[in-house]
């Protein structure tokens, strides 16, 4: 049955083992509060995939598997196995239901970390099988916006090349728009037009949040290897995801064998991997 945990300045759902509060230095949620109908998640934690797969499904060792977008793990009961002043993990532990749709032995696990500006999460998949596993994995937290998507900025560590993967629908048409180089992006409802923001292979270690009126610090997300980033919102929605990806979704033109997948991670037998990016609390207006 799912609960929810008060933890620190932290609230958290074993369903998905999903953050919907994380607080600043005033206390304030800097997660978007799921009070409109624009989305029905918060923080969803992203796994066996990351996107859409063609046709919803897959296929491997000759079988064929349907997947859902972004997973099962999002919709899944987590168990608390460990609780401290300052970590807190949960596990998903595969079954009759996940192999169903994803022929794999597995634990996985959500691990939040307190620090000293924010928190760290860190996914750790572990091959409980006798055969390769091959999973994505990734985060999808959508931070509070008090005011027009216009109002607000992303800013880089240090410049970089802005060349977005192009969507053509859930999937990936192989072609890519250009917006130069910059260390920061200007947000607007035009740049969300065909979904997603991604960039692939990102050649830069974290991204903030900033509001144009006075540079104030919403959020900063910091990763050592993530493969893509995504940045994500709706129409009129008040939040903005930043989401740190290991993994992407399907091209259009994908065979929709698993191990052939693009961007797909492999784990062999008795393998462990553990993925972590940091949340830096910055100051909101709400």
């Amino acid at each position: 049955m799912a609960g929810i945990i008060h933890w620190n300045n932290l609230v958290i759902q074993t369903k998905g083992a999903e953050l919907t509060f994380l607080g600043n230095k005033n206390d304030e949620n800097i997660l978007w509060s799921k009070q409109t109908d624009h989305w029905n998640r918060t923080a969803p934690h992203l796994f066996p995939i990351v996107g859409r797969l063609v046709g919803d499904s897959y296929s491997f060792n000759g079988k064929h598997y349907p997947l859902s977008q972004h997973g099962f793990a999002r919709d899944r009961e987590f168990e608390v196995v460990e609780q401290t002043e300052a970590s807190l993990r949960l596990r998903l532990v595969s079954d009759a239901q996940s192999l169903a749709v994803y022929p794999f032995s597995f634990v996985f696990e959500v691990v939040y970390t307190l620090s000293d500006s924010g928190i760290t999460i860190r996914c750790e998949t572990h091959n409980t099988g006798q055969e390769t596993l091959y999973y994505s994995v990734g985060g999808h937290p959508a931070f509070q916006l008090d005011e027009a998507l216009e109002n607000y900025y992303l800013e880089f560590d240090h410049a970089i090349q802005l060349e977005r993967e192009d969507l053509a629908g859930s999937y990936f048409s192989g072609e890519t728009s250009y917006y130069g180089v910059s260390n920061h992006l200007n947000l607007s409802n035009e740049l969300f037009e065909k979904d997603a923001f991604v960039l692939k292979n990102p050649h830069f270690k974290s991204v903030s949040l900033k509001h144009h009126h006075d540079g104030r610090t919403i959020v900063r997300l910091a990763c050592e290897n993530w493969t893509a980033v995504g940045f994500w919102t709706k129409e009129g929605a008040p939040f903005l995801c930043i989401e740190p990806w290991w993994g992407w979704a399907d091209h259009a033109d994908a065979s929709g064998n698993l191990e052939e997948k693009a961007g797909i991670r492999s784990l062999g037998p008795g393998e462990t991997e553990r993925l972590e990016y940091s949340i830096e609390t910055g100051e909101c207006s709400h």
